[in-house]
């Protein structure tokens, strides 16, 4: 199988600013973000496809206070991408009384697979302390029409410049910028 190379539009989907929900604050270590793994993998699935990476978790140990750690593996053979990396989770310790240690796995796991998403730059503002945790306002409050707008500002773009400015304040879904910037390219030769 030929290995494809990640294109710089894939890179710049890849490193795209997450939507402010998908930042929170830490739970244990507040003058850090945390990234909900969702986002990751939605980040993932939009730039190379649904089906087309996989993770292998195997678990490493699980303390005497109920610590898992898991080592997680993260491939994308169509594009050559292996990168490996450890998360660990608690779920509160074994004395807290909504403990479930299946959900102390699933945790770790989602710890590591965050972890991957930066080596890819997803959400690399985060890391970069660029980006920081908001509270989410209430659905009803929300403007209804937002992703309409930032896809209608992005459309009304004439230049890279101009693209890569809006492209900054906005939050649509991957798969339209993606679109969007291959039809500006297009239209910019």
């Amino acid at each position: 199988m030929e290995i494809k190379e990640i294109t710089e539009t894939m890179r710049n989907a890849l490193k795209a600013p997450l939507p402010a929900e998908a930042v929170k604050p830490h739970p244990t270590k507040t003058f850090l973000s945390s990234i909900k793994a969702i986002y990751v993998t939605e980040r993932l699935n939009d730039v190379f496809g649904v089906g087309s990476w996989q993770i292998r978790t195997e678990h490493v140990t699980t303390t005497d206070k109920s610590m898992v750690v898991v080592k997680v593996t993260l491939s994308i053979p169509k594009y050559g991408v292996y990168y490996e990396s450890y998360g660990g989770n608690d779920n509160g310790g074994e004395n807290s009384k909504n403990f479930d240690l299946g959900d102390a796995y699933k945790g770790a796991t989602t710890d590591a697979i965050t972890k991957i998403g930066s080596y890819l730059e997803i959400g690399i503002d985060v890391f970069k302390g660029l980006s920081t945790p908001t509270t989410k306002t209430p659905p009803a409050q929300q403007k209804s029409n937002s992703n309409q707008v930032d896809i209608d500002a992005l459309n009304n773009c004439k230049t890279l410049a101009e693209l890569q400015t809006v492209f900054a304040k906005i939050s649509v879904k991957t798969t339209e910028i993606v679109s969007l910037k291959d039809k500006l390219k297009l239209t910019l030769k």
